[in-house]
Protein backbone atom coordinates (compact mmCIF):
# COMPACT_ATOMS: atom_id res chain seq x y z
CA UNK A 1 0.00 0.00 0.00
CA UNK A 2 1.41 3.38 -0.99
CA UNK A 3 2.05 6.15 1.52
CA UNK A 4 -0.68 8.25 -0.08
CA UNK A 5 -3.26 5.47 0.19
CA UNK A 6 -2.25 4.82 3.80
CA UNK A 7 -2.70 8.47 4.77
CA UNK A 8 -6.06 8.77 2.99
CA UNK A 9 -7.43 5.61 4.63
CA UNK A 10 -6.09 6.63 8.04
CA UNK A 11 -7.67 10.09 7.74
CA UNK A 12 -11.03 8.63 6.66
CA UNK A 13 -10.94 6.08 9.49
CA UNK A 14 -10.18 8.76 12.11
CA UNK A 15 -13.01 10.94 10.76
CA UNK A 16 -15.31 7.90 10.91
CA UNK A 17 -14.35 7.29 14.54
CA UNK A 18 -15.04 10.91 15.45
CA UNK A 19 -18.40 11.05 13.65
CA UNK A 20 -19.48 7.64 14.90
CA UNK A 21 -18.51 8.36 18.50
CA UNK A 22 -21.91 10.02 19.07
CA UNK A 23 -23.65 6.78 18.20
CA UNK A 24 -21.36 4.81 20.52
CA UNK A 25 -22.06 7.26 23.34
CA UNK A 26 -25.80 6.94 22.74
CA UNK A 27 -25.62 3.12 22.81
CA UNK A 28 -23.49 2.95 25.96
CA UNK A 29 -25.41 5.68 27.80
CA UNK A 30 -28.99 4.91 26.75
CA UNK A 31 -28.93 1.28 25.66
CA UNK A 32 -31.28 0.29 22.83
CA UNK A 33 -33.74 3.19 23.16
CA UNK A 34 -32.66 4.92 19.92
CA UNK A 35 -32.58 1.74 17.85
CA UNK A 36 -35.19 0.96 15.20
CA UNK A 37 -35.62 -2.76 15.80
CA UNK A 38 -38.38 -4.04 18.10
CA UNK A 39 -40.42 -7.10 19.04
CA UNK A 40 -41.35 -8.23 15.52
CA UNK A 41 -37.97 -7.41 13.95
CA UNK A 42 -35.62 -7.98 16.93
CA UNK A 43 -32.39 -8.05 14.89
CA UNK A 44 -31.20 -5.16 12.77
CA UNK A 45 -28.20 -3.54 11.14
CA UNK A 46 -25.66 -4.72 13.73
CA UNK A 47 -26.57 -8.38 13.21
CA UNK A 48 -26.32 -7.79 9.43
CA UNK A 49 -22.77 -6.49 9.87
CA UNK A 50 -21.99 -9.27 12.34
CA UNK A 51 -22.91 -11.85 9.69
CA UNK A 52 -20.92 -9.88 7.12
CA UNK A 53 -17.72 -9.92 9.19
CA UNK A 54 -18.23 -13.59 10.08
CA UNK A 55 -17.86 -14.27 6.38
CA UNK A 56 -14.75 -12.12 6.01
CA UNK A 57 -12.92 -14.29 8.54
CA UNK A 58 -13.02 -17.17 6.02
CA UNK A 59 -10.18 -15.74 3.93
CA UNK A 60 -7.56 -17.52 6.02
CA UNK A 61 -9.78 -20.61 6.02
CA UNK A 62 -9.63 -20.69 2.20
CA UNK A 63 -5.86 -20.11 2.20
CA UNK A 64 -5.48 -23.00 4.66
CA UNK A 65 -7.52 -25.33 2.46
CA UNK A 66 -5.51 -24.43 -0.63
CA UNK A 67 -2.14 -24.68 1.14
CA UNK A 68 -2.48 -27.74 3.38
CA UNK A 69 -5.29 -29.74 1.74
CA UNK A 70 -4.69 -29.12 -1.95
CA UNK A 71 -0.94 -28.59 -1.53
CA UNK A 72 -0.73 -25.17 -3.20
CA UNK A 73 2.40 -24.12 -1.29
CA UNK A 74 2.65 -20.83 -3.15
CA UNK A 75 -0.02 -19.43 -0.84
CA UNK A 76 2.16 -19.90 2.26
CA UNK A 77 3.50 -16.36 1.82
CA UNK A 78 -0.05 -15.01 2.20
CA UNK A 79 -0.48 -16.77 5.56
CA UNK A 80 0.48 -13.81 7.81
CA UNK A 81 -1.76 -11.38 5.92
CA UNK A 82 -4.75 -13.75 5.93
CA UNK A 83 -4.35 -14.64 9.63
CA UNK A 84 -4.13 -10.96 10.59
CA UNK A 85 -7.20 -10.20 8.47
CA UNK A 86 -9.11 -12.84 10.45
CA UNK A 87 -8.16 -11.15 13.73
CA UNK A 88 -9.41 -7.76 12.52
CA UNK A 89 -12.65 -9.26 11.18
CA UNK A 90 -13.18 -11.08 14.49
CA UNK A 91 -12.62 -7.79 16.34
CA UNK A 92 -15.35 -6.09 14.30
CA UNK A 93 -17.66 -9.11 14.45
CA UNK A 94 -17.46 -9.43 18.23
CA UNK A 95 -17.94 -5.68 18.73
CA UNK A 96 -21.08 -5.66 16.58
CA UNK A 97 -22.72 -8.64 18.26
CA UNK A 98 -21.71 -7.45 21.76
CA UNK A 99 -23.41 -4.10 21.23
CA UNK A 100 -26.51 -5.88 19.95
CA UNK A 101 -26.79 -7.82 23.22
CA UNK A 102 -28.77 -6.36 26.09
CA UNK A 103 -26.00 -7.01 28.63
CA UNK A 104 -22.82 -7.23 26.60
CA UNK A 105 -20.51 -7.79 29.58
CA UNK A 106 -22.31 -10.94 30.69
CA UNK A 107 -21.13 -13.02 27.74
CA UNK A 108 -18.43 -14.58 29.95
CA UNK A 109 -21.17 -16.59 31.63
CA UNK A 110 -21.44 -18.80 28.57
CA UNK A 111 -17.93 -20.01 29.38
CA UNK A 112 -18.20 -20.02 33.18
CA UNK A 113 -21.60 -21.77 33.38
CA UNK A 114 -22.08 -23.34 29.94
CA UNK A 115 -25.19 -25.17 28.79
CA UNK A 116 -23.97 -27.57 26.11
CA UNK A 117 -27.47 -28.08 24.75
CA UNK A 118 -27.59 -24.38 23.83
CA UNK A 119 -26.38 -23.24 20.41
CA UNK A 120 -25.42 -19.88 21.93
CA UNK A 121 -22.91 -21.68 24.16
CA UNK A 122 -21.33 -23.42 21.18
CA UNK A 123 -21.35 -20.17 19.23
CA UNK A 124 -19.33 -18.47 22.00
CA UNK A 125 -16.99 -21.46 22.38
CA UNK A 126 -16.20 -21.65 18.66
CA UNK A 127 -15.77 -17.86 18.40
CA UNK A 128 -13.30 -17.78 21.30
CA UNK A 129 -11.52 -20.84 19.87
CA UNK A 130 -11.15 -19.09 16.48
CA UNK A 131 -9.76 -15.99 18.16
CA UNK A 132 -7.21 -17.96 20.19
CA UNK A 133 -6.22 -20.17 17.26
CA UNK A 134 -5.54 -17.28 14.90
CA UNK A 135 -3.69 -15.32 17.58
CA UNK A 136 -1.37 -18.31 18.02
CA UNK A 137 -1.07 -18.87 14.28
CA UNK A 138 -0.26 -15.19 13.70
CA UNK A 139 2.46 -15.39 16.36
CA UNK A 140 4.02 -18.47 14.73
CA UNK A 141 3.91 -16.87 11.28
CA UNK A 142 5.31 -13.49 12.42
CA UNK A 143 7.84 -14.42 15.11
CA UNK A 144 10.89 -14.56 12.83
CA UNK A 145 10.26 -11.04 11.53
CA UNK A 146 9.38 -9.77 15.01
CA UNK A 147 12.73 -10.98 16.36
CA UNK A 148 14.56 -9.44 13.40
CA UNK A 149 12.76 -6.12 13.83
CA UNK A 150 13.47 -6.12 17.57
CA UNK A 151 17.21 -6.45 16.86
CA UNK A 152 17.29 -3.91 14.04
CA UNK A 153 19.08 -0.84 15.40
CA UNK A 154 17.66 1.35 12.64
CA UNK A 155 14.03 0.50 13.37
CA UNK A 156 11.87 2.52 15.74
CA UNK A 157 9.88 0.78 18.46
CA UNK A 158 12.37 -2.03 19.08
CA UNK A 159 11.06 -2.48 22.63
CA UNK A 160 7.55 -3.02 21.29
CA UNK A 161 8.72 -5.71 18.86
CA UNK A 162 10.83 -7.36 21.57
CA UNK A 163 7.71 -7.52 23.74
CA UNK A 164 5.72 -9.10 20.91
CA UNK A 165 8.49 -11.66 20.32
CA UNK A 166 8.39 -12.50 24.07
CA UNK A 167 11.90 -11.19 24.63
CA UNK A 168 13.60 -13.52 22.18
CA UNK A 169 16.84 -12.06 20.79
CA UNK A 170 17.85 -14.77 18.33
CA UNK A 171 15.89 -16.82 15.84
CA UNK A 172 17.56 -20.10 14.93
CA UNK A 173 16.85 -22.74 12.30
CA UNK A 174 15.41 -24.90 15.07
CA UNK A 175 13.01 -22.09 15.94
CA UNK A 176 11.96 -21.84 12.31
CA UNK A 177 11.24 -25.55 12.03
CA UNK A 178 9.31 -25.47 15.32
CA UNK A 179 7.19 -22.49 14.21
CA UNK A 180 6.55 -24.13 10.83
CA UNK A 181 5.31 -27.30 12.54
CA UNK A 182 3.15 -25.33 14.95
CA UNK A 183 1.74 -23.15 12.18
CA UNK A 184 0.89 -26.17 10.04
CA UNK A 185 -0.71 -27.93 13.00
CA UNK A 186 -2.81 -24.89 13.86
CA UNK A 187 -3.85 -24.53 10.22
CA UNK A 188 -4.98 -28.14 10.10
CA UNK A 189 -6.98 -27.64 13.31
CA UNK A 190 -8.58 -24.57 11.74
CA UNK A 191 -10.21 -26.71 9.03
CA UNK A 192 -12.73 -28.57 11.21
CA UNK A 193 -12.96 -25.62 13.61
CA UNK A 194 -13.79 -23.24 10.77
CA UNK A 195 -16.48 -25.55 9.38
CA UNK A 196 -18.00 -25.85 12.86
CA UNK A 197 -17.78 -22.09 13.41
CA UNK A 198 -19.51 -21.10 10.16
CA UNK A 199 -21.90 -24.05 10.29
CA UNK A 200 -22.99 -23.23 13.85
CA UNK A 201 -23.88 -19.70 12.79
CA UNK A 202 -26.04 -21.20 10.06
CA UNK A 203 -27.64 -23.78 12.36
CA UNK A 204 -28.59 -20.95 14.73
CA UNK A 205 -30.97 -19.68 12.03
CA UNK A 206 -31.88 -23.06 10.50
CA UNK A 207 -33.57 -24.39 13.66
CA UNK A 208 -36.11 -21.53 13.78
CA UNK A 209 -39.20 -23.40 12.59
CA UNK A 210 -41.36 -20.34 11.90
CA UNK A 211 -38.93 -18.73 9.44
CA UNK A 212 -39.51 -20.15 5.93
CA UNK A 213 -36.17 -19.32 4.31
CA UNK A 214 -34.00 -19.98 7.35
CA UNK A 215 -35.58 -23.27 8.40
CA UNK A 216 -33.66 -25.52 6.03
CA UNK A 217 -30.87 -28.08 6.27
CA UNK A 218 -29.26 -26.09 3.45
CA UNK A 219 -28.77 -22.96 5.60
CA UNK A 220 -25.58 -24.13 7.42
CA UNK A 221 -24.06 -25.15 4.08
CA UNK A 222 -24.97 -21.77 2.60
CA UNK A 223 -23.24 -20.06 5.53
CA UNK A 224 -20.03 -21.96 4.83
CA UNK A 225 -20.30 -21.18 1.10
CA UNK A 226 -21.07 -17.50 1.71
CA UNK A 227 -18.11 -17.22 4.08
CA UNK A 228 -15.75 -18.79 1.55
CA UNK A 229 -17.07 -16.42 -1.12
CA UNK A 230 -16.78 -13.13 0.78
CA UNK A 231 -13.62 -14.09 2.72
CA UNK A 232 -11.88 -15.49 -0.34
CA UNK A 233 -12.77 -12.40 -2.38
CA UNK A 234 -11.36 -10.15 0.36
CA UNK A 235 -8.03 -11.99 0.50
CA UNK A 236 -7.76 -11.97 -3.30
CA UNK A 237 -8.26 -8.21 -3.37
CA UNK A 238 -5.73 -7.67 -0.55
CA UNK A 239 -3.12 -9.82 -2.34
CA UNK A 240 -3.48 -7.48 -5.32
CA UNK A 241 -3.36 -4.33 -3.15
CA UNK A 242 -0.16 -5.43 -1.40
CA UNK A 243 1.44 -6.47 -4.69
CA UNK A 244 2.05 -10.15 -4.18
CA UNK A 245 2.66 -12.27 -7.28
CA UNK A 246 -0.03 -11.75 -9.89
CA UNK A 247 -0.39 -15.51 -10.32
CA UNK A 248 -1.70 -15.73 -6.75
CA UNK A 249 -4.48 -13.30 -7.62
CA UNK A 250 -5.39 -15.33 -10.70
CA UNK A 251 -5.35 -18.66 -8.82
CA UNK A 252 -7.59 -17.36 -6.06
CA UNK A 253 -9.77 -15.64 -8.64
CA UNK A 254 -10.62 -19.06 -10.11
CA UNK A 255 -11.65 -20.31 -6.67
CA UNK A 256 -13.81 -17.21 -6.11
CA UNK A 257 -15.43 -17.73 -9.54
CA UNK A 258 -16.35 -21.32 -8.68
CA UNK A 259 -17.82 -20.38 -5.28
CA UNK A 260 -19.66 -17.35 -6.70
CA UNK A 261 -21.24 -19.46 -9.45
CA UNK A 262 -22.27 -22.15 -6.93
CA UNK A 263 -23.74 -19.54 -4.58
CA UNK A 264 -25.66 -17.92 -7.44
CA UNK A 265 -27.12 -21.26 -8.58
CA UNK A 266 -28.24 -22.13 -5.03
CA UNK A 267 -29.80 -18.67 -4.69
CA UNK A 268 -31.77 -19.16 -7.90
CA UNK A 269 -32.87 -22.58 -6.65
CA UNK A 270 -34.12 -21.06 -3.40
CA UNK A 271 -36.34 -18.65 -5.30
CA UNK A 272 -37.65 -21.32 -7.67
CA UNK A 273 -38.44 -23.78 -4.88
CA UNK A 274 -40.00 -21.07 -2.71
CA UNK A 275 -42.35 -19.82 -5.43
CA UNK A 276 -43.22 -23.26 -6.79
CA UNK A 277 -44.04 -24.54 -3.28
CA UNK A 278 -46.67 -21.82 -2.92
CA UNK A 279 -46.13 -21.67 0.84
CA UNK A 280 -47.58 -18.32 1.89
CA UNK A 281 -44.82 -17.28 4.30
CA UNK A 282 -42.05 -18.25 1.85
CA UNK A 283 -43.69 -16.38 -1.04
CA UNK A 284 -44.18 -13.27 1.11
CA UNK A 285 -40.52 -13.36 2.16
CA UNK A 286 -39.29 -13.74 -1.42
CA UNK A 287 -41.60 -10.94 -2.54
CA UNK A 288 -40.17 -8.68 0.17
CA UNK A 289 -36.64 -9.44 -1.03
CA UNK A 290 -37.36 -8.94 -4.74
CA UNK A 291 -40.18 -6.37 -4.78
CA UNK A 292 -40.33 -4.88 -1.27
CA UNK A 293 -39.22 -1.41 -0.10
CA UNK A 294 -35.56 -2.43 -0.34
CA UNK A 295 -35.81 -4.17 -3.72
CA UNK A 296 -32.82 -2.22 -5.01
CA UNK A 297 -30.49 -3.91 -2.52
CA UNK A 298 -31.28 -7.22 -4.23
CA UNK A 299 -31.50 -6.29 -7.91
CA UNK A 300 -28.93 -3.50 -8.16
CA UNK A 301 -26.47 -3.96 -5.28
CA UNK A 302 -26.39 -7.75 -4.98
CA UNK A 303 -27.48 -9.19 -8.34
CA UNK A 304 -25.97 -6.60 -10.70
CA UNK A 305 -22.98 -5.12 -8.87
CA UNK A 306 -22.18 -8.10 -6.64
CA UNK A 307 -22.88 -11.05 -8.94
CA UNK A 308 -23.29 -10.38 -12.67
CA UNK A 309 -20.48 -7.83 -13.07
CA UNK A 310 -17.98 -9.92 -11.04
CA UNK A 311 -19.00 -13.05 -13.01
CA UNK A 312 -18.40 -11.18 -16.26
CA UNK A 313 -14.96 -9.98 -15.14
CA UNK A 314 -13.92 -13.39 -13.76
CA UNK A 315 -15.13 -15.30 -16.83
CA UNK A 316 -14.04 -12.98 -19.65
CA UNK A 317 -10.94 -11.39 -18.08
CA UNK A 318 -9.50 -14.23 -15.97
CA UNK A 319 -5.87 -13.38 -16.84
CA UNK A 320 -6.13 -9.72 -15.88
CA UNK A 321 -5.12 -9.38 -12.18
CA UNK A 322 -6.66 -5.91 -11.93
CA UNK A 323 -10.02 -7.07 -13.30
CA UNK A 324 -10.01 -10.11 -10.99
CA UNK A 325 -9.17 -7.92 -7.98
CA UNK A 326 -11.93 -5.44 -8.74
CA UNK A 327 -14.42 -8.25 -9.26
CA UNK A 328 -13.52 -9.53 -5.80
CA UNK A 329 -13.78 -6.04 -4.32
CA UNK A 330 -17.32 -5.75 -5.70
CA UNK A 331 -18.25 -9.12 -4.18
CA UNK A 332 -16.98 -8.02 -0.74
CA UNK A 333 -18.55 -4.56 -0.66
CA UNK A 334 -21.94 -5.70 -1.93
CA UNK A 335 -22.14 -8.77 0.31
CA UNK A 336 -23.67 -6.60 3.02
CA UNK A 337 -26.81 -6.58 0.85
CA UNK A 338 -26.80 -10.41 0.83
CA UNK A 339 -26.74 -10.48 4.62
CA UNK A 340 -29.42 -7.79 4.86
CA UNK A 341 -31.77 -9.68 2.53
CA UNK A 342 -31.13 -12.90 4.39
CA UNK A 343 -31.95 -11.41 7.78
CA UNK A 344 -34.59 -8.67 7.59
CA UNK A 345 -37.30 -9.92 5.14
CA UNK A 346 -37.77 -13.24 6.97
CA UNK A 347 -38.23 -11.37 10.26
CA UNK A 348 -40.82 -9.09 8.68
CA UNK A 349 -43.22 -11.94 7.95
CA UNK A 350 -45.99 -12.14 10.59
CA UNK A 351 -46.86 -15.79 11.22
CA UNK A 352 -50.17 -14.98 12.94
CA UNK A 353 -52.32 -13.14 10.41
CA UNK A 354 -53.63 -9.81 11.66
CA UNK A 355 -51.22 -9.58 14.59
CA UNK A 356 -49.63 -6.43 13.17
CA UNK A 357 -53.04 -4.71 13.38
CA UNK A 358 -53.96 -5.91 16.88
CA UNK A 359 -51.39 -3.82 18.75
CA UNK A 360 -49.92 -0.44 17.88
CA UNK A 361 -46.53 0.68 19.17
CA UNK A 362 -43.29 1.92 17.58
CA UNK A 363 -41.63 -1.33 18.68
CA UNK A 364 -44.38 -3.43 17.07
CA UNK A 365 -43.57 -2.78 13.42
CA UNK A 366 -42.86 -5.27 10.64
CA UNK A 367 -40.98 -2.66 8.60
CA UNK A 368 -37.42 -1.83 9.57
CA UNK A 369 -35.16 1.06 8.62
CA UNK A 370 -31.92 1.45 10.64
CA UNK A 371 -31.84 4.50 12.90
CA UNK A 372 -29.13 7.14 12.75
CA UNK A 373 -27.59 5.75 15.95
CA UNK A 374 -27.32 2.29 14.38
CA UNK A 375 -25.54 3.75 11.35
CA UNK A 376 -23.19 5.84 13.49
CA UNK A 377 -22.22 2.86 15.66
CA UNK A 378 -21.60 0.82 12.51
CA UNK A 379 -19.44 3.60 11.10
CA UNK A 380 -17.43 3.70 14.33
CA UNK A 381 -16.76 -0.05 14.39
CA UNK A 382 -15.86 -0.29 10.69
CA UNK A 383 -13.56 2.74 11.02
CA UNK A 384 -11.86 1.11 14.00
CA UNK A 385 -11.36 -2.07 11.97
CA UNK A 386 -9.87 -0.18 9.01
CA UNK A 387 -7.53 1.79 11.26
CA UNK A 388 -6.37 -1.35 13.08
CA UNK A 389 -5.82 -3.16 9.78
CA UNK A 390 -3.77 -0.49 8.03
CA UNK A 391 -1.78 0.14 11.23
CA UNK A 392 -0.98 -3.57 11.41
CA UNK A 393 0.15 -3.72 7.79
CA UNK A 394 2.35 -0.70 8.40
CA UNK A 395 3.93 -1.47 11.79
CA UNK A 396 3.76 -5.26 11.97
CA UNK A 397 5.47 -7.75 9.62
CA UNK A 398 2.09 -8.83 8.28
CA UNK A 399 2.91 -8.39 4.59
CA UNK A 400 5.52 -10.97 3.63
CA UNK A 401 8.85 -9.58 2.47
CA UNK A 402 10.17 -13.01 1.53
CA UNK A 403 7.85 -14.11 -1.24
CA UNK A 404 6.14 -11.31 -3.00
CA UNK A 405 4.89 -8.64 -0.65
CA UNK A 406 6.57 -5.27 -0.24
CA UNK A 407 7.82 -4.08 3.12
CA UNK A 408 6.21 -1.11 4.85
CA UNK A 409 8.44 0.27 7.56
Amino acid sequence: MSEKSFRILAALAIIGLLVGSWGMFDRLAHGHISMAYGSYVPWGLWVVFYLFFVGLTAGAFLITILTYVFGVKRFESVGPLSAFTVLIALLCELTFISLDLGHMFRIYRFLVTPSFTSLMTWFVIFTVAMLVLYLLESFCLLRRELVAWAEDANRKGRGFYRLLSLGKTEYTEEDRLLDDRRGKGLSLISLPLGLLFYGTNGVFFAILMNRPLWNSALTPILFVLAALLSGGALITFLIHVFKYEEDLVLLLGRSVLFVLAAFFVIEITQFLVGYVSGETAAVITLNLIAFGPNWWTFWIVHLLAGTLIPLYLLVFRPRDPGAVAWACALVVVTFVAVRFNFLIPDLAVIELEGLQHAFHHPRLQTSYTPSMSEWLVSLWIISLGILAFIAGTRWLPVVSQREGGHEHA
